[in-house]
């Protein structure tokens, strides 16, 4: 198995790039999926997100509102305390979900992506040794534009999720692949297949 390491910025290109290695043939374990897990009704996290965060944080279902949620960890004074308190609780059941998911593909010839938004602030206390990292980005314009037209925040909104993580020069240290979200649709997803089947090569000479 060839364990790959998948990280971006926000709005920079990192779920198509996951989605088109998922159709090229890697198994893929989404961290925010599993985040979700995480927080919906009778998730792990649920308990201690609401002891930290207030009842206010509750959904009418018995899992964690999320929006709530990010109004006090992505902007207002304290807000990088409860980031780094809600990270405490949320990532080891995030990593717990993601060994199990990993298991039955170890000691196969296949290449497994773990799609980390935000690997590079987790790379010290990640539980996993990645073999590759890709990084998606694109330039901080073309992101906050991508973040208010699609996903309907404002223009500060989108740049407090910026600012919240870490910087694209970081992310480029940490990888050796990078993807250019800037591309069209089409030359992006001829670079990720590319390294695709180099990896795929890669895994395939482990039998």
């Amino acid at each position: 198995m060839i364990r790959v390491g998948l990280t971006g910025g926000i709005a920079a290109g990192k779920s198509t790039v996951s989605a088109r290695l998922a159709k090229d043939g890697a198994k893929v374990i989404d961290y925010d999926r599993l985040a979700h897990q995480v927080l919906d009704p009778g998730g792990p996290g649920v308990a201690p997100v609401l002891r930290r965060f207030g009842r206010e944080c509750a959904d009418a279902h018995g899992g964690v509102n999320r929006a709530a949620l990010a109004s006090l960890v992505f902007g207002g004074g304290g807000a990088d305390q409860a980031r780094r308190d809600l990270e405490a609780i949320v990532h080891p059941l995030v990593y717990d979900l993601a060994d199990q998911a990993e298991g039955p593909w170890r000691n196969h010839p296949l290449v497994v992506v773990h799609d980390v938004p935000l690997l590079a602030e987790a790379h010290d206390t990640i539980p996993f040794t990645f073999d590759h990292v890709i990084a998606v980005e694109a330039p901080d314009d073309l992101r906050i534009a991508r973040m208010v037209n699609q996903r309907h925040m404002t223009c500060s909104q989108a740049v407090d999720r910026m600012d919240s993580q870490t910087s694209q020069t970081v992310r480029r240290r940490l990888a050796d692949l990078v993807v250019d979200g800037s591309e069209s649709i089409e030359h992006m997803f001829e670079s990720v297949d590319r390294i695709y089947e180099r990896l795929r090569s890669e895994a395939d000479r482990l039998r």
